[in-house]
């Protein structure tokens, strides 16, 4: 992978906007929103427009004219420093080519969200090298625990930097492995293989995560993503949640992890790329904001994922 000079979105400040867009799917649970806004507003942020509605179109939140539109608005305007996704769901593979990535170069600025998300995260990074946070999207603060609002709220602040310390399973371990973090989801990211917008994951230290698929169509997408070479080109891979911890039976959730730690190790044996499984990254309360672009190393001995970073902050009071 050839990284590009990384240019780093402005951390935010109190009172600093942050915009609300809906690249993929629409509004279904005002509640939550609501609620995600208020979260935002007691981390000291405000609401560029907090929007009743999107039109939708289908399963969308707009059509992918008027969702681009809406994504080169906000990014456009120099009040507004972040931009938070309502939601997943899935459109934003329909976007890509219509992104001004001079734009977005021109003008950094923090992007947030995951699941569909990733897909801009990943692209954004690779075709412009702004780092780009994978955390959780408005409509899902309200069900992420304290530890996840935590760390977004460090992550929105400049202190993305700071290493994670988690009681993971290291299902292979092995000598540190170092190389730009990307990821995010697997049915979306296994989807771009074959495009233009394939991610390229050479070196690269990749996080995978996934909800509300059966093991079969995770080994579909798992084998889709080694046989186009990108699981073994991998400095390391780290598994995260593929059930959703608020509703699924616990020796259900615990079946479906091995499945994939198995698969994995399966797929990456002859390369015997390190493997990491259970960290807190996924559809569920666990969901620790990632800087996708930036440098990471995955620590097997310690169990603690290293970020580089170069940015101060300060303790979140929420």
């Amino acid at each position: 992978m050839k990284l590009l000079n990384q240019p780093l979105p402005p951390a935010l400040v109190p009172g600093d906007q942050v915009a609300v867009i809906a690249p993929a799917g629409n509004l279904v649970d005002y509640d939550r929103y609501r609620t995600g806004c208020s979260i935002l507003r007691d981390m000291g942020f405000v609401l560029a427009e907090e929007r009743l509605s999107w039109p939708g179109n289908g399963y969308l939140a707009d059509t992918d004219g008027g969702r681009v539109a809406e994504f080169n608005r906000v990014w456009a305007d120099p009040r507004i420093k972040a931009v938070i996704a309502l939601r997943g769901g899935y459109g934003c593979a329909r976007l890509l080519e219509h992104l001004d990535f001079a734009l977005l170069a021109r003008q950094p600025k923090i992007l947030v969200g995951f699941s569909d998300i990733s897909l801009l995260l990943n692209t954004i990074f690779l075709r412009t090298g702004l780092i780009c946070l994978h955390g959780p999207v408005v409509t899902t603060l309200p069900l992420s625990n304290h530890a996840s609002l935590e760390r977004l709220y460090q992550c929105l602040i400049g202190n993305w930097h700071r290493s994670l310390e988690e009681d993971i399973e290291v299902v292979r371990g092995g000598p540190d492995a170092a190389g730009p973090l990307l990821g995010g989801n697997l049915t979306s990211l296994a989807s771009l293989m074959g495009t233009p917008w394939a991610p390229d994951c050479s070196g690269a230290v990749l996080f995978l995560e996934d909800v509300n698929e059966p093991p079969y169509r995770l080994d579909r997408a798992l084998t889709q993503l080694a046989q186009c070479g990108v699981l073994g080109r991998t400095a390391g891979i780290i598994l995260g949640e593929f059930t959703d911890d608020r509703d699924q039976d616990p020796l259900e959730r615990e079946r479906r992890q091995e499945f994939v730690w198995t698969r994995v190790s399966e797929l990456t044996r002859e390369e015997g790329v390190p493997i990491w499984g259970n960290f807190p990254v996924g559809h569920g309360r666990r969901n620790l904001t990632l800087p996708i672009g930036e440098t990471a190393v995955m620590d097997s001995s310690r169990c603690r994922l290293h970020l580089s970073g170069r940015r101060p902050g300060q303790p979140y009071g929420h």
